[in-house]
């Protein structure tokens, strides 16, 4: 997958020698999403993704907003790169889909475990809600050293610089 954007803070240079920049992306499939309210109160119930940026509010605000066109890339074009430059960024749909199943799946799937093995031990509910809990934090303490030791190798890539 290959999208243009904004460089829109100055690139880290890391030990390696590696640029990595922070991109906001031009398309506008990501514009600021909210998810559904059913809260009529407001006048919000009919909004949802596609840039109604958080039902009429600003772009802080709204129900559970992400902004999902800013990314972290790291520069393998071999240009110099700056603040304002526009540049095209390649993610590999396989890596897109590891980054998910790390971030999300691990820690769901161990808080899953923990909470059946608790349950059939101990019948009791609240220790199994409470391996929940552990689950997920198992499997979030798993997801970010995993990221760690991914480092540079998982993130997007800028292939193109724009002069």
């Amino acid at each position: 997958m290959t999208k243009t954007g904004t460089i829109i803070s100055m690139p880290i240079t890391k030990r390696n020698g590696a640029q990595i920049a922070t991109v906001e992306y031009d398309s506008p499939e990501a514009d600021l999403c909210s998810i559904k309210s059913t809260d009529t109160r407001n006048g919000c119930a009919g909004c949802g993704c596609g840039g109604c940026h958080a039902c009429g509010g600003t772009q802080s605000e709204g129900l559970l907003v992400v902004q999902g066109n800013i990314v972290a890339a790291l520069n393998v074009s071999g240009k110099d790169i700056r603040k304002g430059k526009k540049v095209e960024v390649f993610i590999s749909d396989k890596a897109a889909r590891l980054q998910g199943l790390f971030a999300v799946g691990i820690p769901l799937l161990l808080s899953a475990l923990f909470f059946t093995l608790i349950f059939i031990q101990t019948r009791s509910e609240a220790l199994a809600f409470a391996g929940i809990a552990g689950g997920l934090a198992a499997g979030a303490g798993i997801a970010f050293a995993i990221s760690r030791r991914a480092k540079e190798r998982a993130l997007p890539q800028i292939v193109n610089v724009y002069e």
